[in-house]
C-alpha cells in the first residue's frame, strides 16, 4: 500500500525567506477555504524578504490524498508524523528554508495537533498556535459515533449542522459565499479519511501532558466558539510552560476564515517576538 503524504500549498514565497509559517485547517475543511484568507493578510506581497507561508491539508481533505494506510487505531501522534514529513519535504525542495525558524498554526483538530507536535517534535518548531483547539475534544464515544455515521451517510450529511457551530449568525448572513466554500470542503472530504480522523479524536487527550509541551504556544479562542470555548485556551495557557491565550471577539469556531485580519496580526506578533 502506498504511503500517504500530505499536500503542502505555497501561499506566499518571497525570494528571501526569513521564516516558514505552516497553516493547517481543521477536520472537514481545507486550506483554500480557510487559512488562505488569513495568508492574504499575513505578508507584504511586494517585499523580497519575509516569511514563506504554506498550507497543509489533512488526509483526504483539500489537495491531500486519502489516508489509505491509516493504522487500525490512529492517533494524533501518527498525524503529527505525517505533518512533519510534509514540512521536512517542503523545506528540502525549496532553497533558503533549511535554517529558518518554523511557526505552525492549526485550527480545531489541527489545534490539538499543534500540542502533540510540541511534545513529539519540539525541536522542529519555534512557535505553535492553537486556534479553536483543546487538549481534548469532548467524549470519545461522540467521535466513535460520528465515524460510524460518516461511514453510513458521508460528510455531506454534516454540512447543515456545522454551519451554526463554525460561524456566527451575523457572518452567515453577511458572508454566505465564504461559509458555503467552507461547507463545500466538508462535503468534498473523503469519508474514510474523515472517519479515521474521528478515530484520532476519540483517543486524543493531552490534559495531563500539557507540561510536556516544550515550544511556546499561543492559544487563540473565538468569543462565541461552542466547540472550543475561551476556557479551553486558558487551560492550555495555564498548562503549557510557555503558554499564553487570547480571545478574538465576535467570532465562532472558524477564526481564520471569519477574522483573517485579526488572525494574521496575531501570527505577525509571534514572528516579531
Amino acid at each position: 500500500m502506498e504511503h500517504t503524504t500530505l499536500s503542502a500549498t505555497t501561499l506566499h514565497a518571497p525570494t528571501e525567506p526569513t521564516a516558514l509559517i505552516v497553516l493547517v485547517p481543521g477536520l472537514g475543511t481545507d486550506v483554500a477555504s480557510t487559512w488562505a484568507r488569513t495568508a492574504a493578510h499575513l505578508v507584504d506581497g511586494s517585499a523580497a524578504a519575509g516569511p514563506q507561508v504554506i498550507g497543509v491539508d489533512l488526509p483526504g481533505h483539500g489537495l491531500s490524498a486519502p489516508w489509505t494506510d491509516a493504522p487500525a487505531e490512529p492517533t494524533m501522534a501518527d498525524l503529527g508524523d505525517l505533518l512533519v514529513e510534509a514540512v521536512v519535504e517542503h523545506r528540502a525542495r525549496h532553497s533558503g528554508l533549511a535554517e529558518v525558524p518554523v511557526t505552525a498554526a492549526g485550527t480545531s483538530l489541527a489545534g490539538g495537533l499543534m500540542l502533540q507536535l510540541g511534545i513529539d517534535h519540539a525541536d522542529r518548531f519555534a512557535h505553535l498556535v492553537v486556534v479553536g483547539g483543546a487538549p481534548r475534544f469532548g467524549e470519545p464515544q461522540t467521535w466513535i459515533d460520528r465515524a460510524e455515521a460518516i461511514r453510513a451517510s458521508g460528510t455531506a450529511s454534516l454540512a447543515e449542522g456545522s454551519a451554526g457551530k463554525w460561524f456566527t449568525e451575523d457572518f452567515r448572513r453577511e458572508g454566505p459565499h465564504v461559509v458555503e466554500a467552507v461547507l463545500d470542503s466538508l462535503r468534498a472530504a473523503d469519508d474514510a479519511s474523515y472517519a479515521a480522523l474521528c478515530s484520532v479524536q476519540s483517543r486524543f487527550d493531552l490534559r495531563g501532558r500539557l507540561d510536556e509541551v516544550a515550544v511556546p504556544v499561543l492559544a487563540v479562542a473565538g468569543e462565541h466558539d461552542p466547540v472550543a470555548p475561551p476556557e479551553q485556551a486558558e487551560i492550555i495557557a495555564a498548562g503549557v510552560p510557555r503558554g499564553s491565550a487570547t480571545t478574538v471577539p465576535g467570532v465562532a469556531h472558524q477564526i481564520p476564515t471569519q477574522k483573517p485580519t485579526e488572525t494574521a496580526e496575531l501570527l505577525r506578533g509571534l514572528l516579531q517576538s
